[in-house]
């Protein structure tokens, strides 16, 4: 064995020993206790735009939204980027919408999407709102 393989193995088992010493070195965790008030909240706001979601997906909503100019996933990344209360306000007039499918309440969701992309800066249908 000459000088050479000598210093190669130390070097070897050098770098061994420095991985197993620094394996067993664990990062610390931190942890923050997260209410039940605060897991409601989240859930509530998926909830509600999930129900959004549901609603711009039925075709005749999507009908009346190219007809109208605007694209589809547009509304749909505009609805994911909603604050609590704007989401809060839109599922409000959902709620007040008549039951059914009827054209009149797909004109009113598809009239009111529109008056919140309007309102965000998103399009400029309405000029003069």
């Amino acid at each position: 064995m000459n000088l050479h393989d000598v210093t190669r193995s130390r070097f070897i088992a050098a770098l061994v020993a420095l991985f197993f010493t620094f394996a067993g070195i664990q990062a610390p965790a931190y942890a923050a206790i997260v209410g039940t008030d605060q897991i409601a909240a989240e859930t509530e706001l998926d909830t509600q735009r999930a129900r959004i979601h549901d609603m711009l997906a039925r075709d005749d909503v999507k009908q009346q939204m190219i007809d109208l100019g605007v694209d589809p996933n547009m509304v749909q990344e505009r609805v994911n980027g909603m604050t609590p209360a704007e989401l809060a306000q839109v599922e409000g007039r959902l709620d007040q919408l008549p039951a059914g499918s009827g054209a009149l309440g797909t004109i009113a969701l598809v009239l009111l999407i529109l008056i919140l992309l309007d309102v965000a800066g998103v399009t400029d249908i309405f000029p003069r709102i």
